[in-house]
């Protein structure tokens, strides 16, 4: 579990860092995975606050990431 949970806060250091450079969509897919882990480091643990604000981040980062994509995607039809 300490893997995931290191893991997951580089991962969130470095979206926040690519955001502060505005570095986009990396940002946003990198936010996603590192959200996501500690989403399950939260779980894991029962920490239900944890899992509150990281499962609400995962899903706007989703939302963000879907938005992109299809953004990306409409330019090609």
């Amino acid at each position: 579990m300490i893997l995931v949970k290191w893991l997951g806060t580089i991962l969130c250091l470095i979206g926040i860092g690519l955001t502060s450079v505005n570095i986009f969509p990396a940002n946003i897919f990198l936010s996603l995975i590192g959200s996501g882990l500690w989403t399950i480091a939260g779980i894991y643990q029962r920490d239900i606050p944890l899992v509150l604000v990281e499962s609400a981040a995962v899903i706007m980062y989703f939302f963000g990431c879907v938005l992109y994509i299809s953004y990306e995607l409409s330019k090609w039809f």
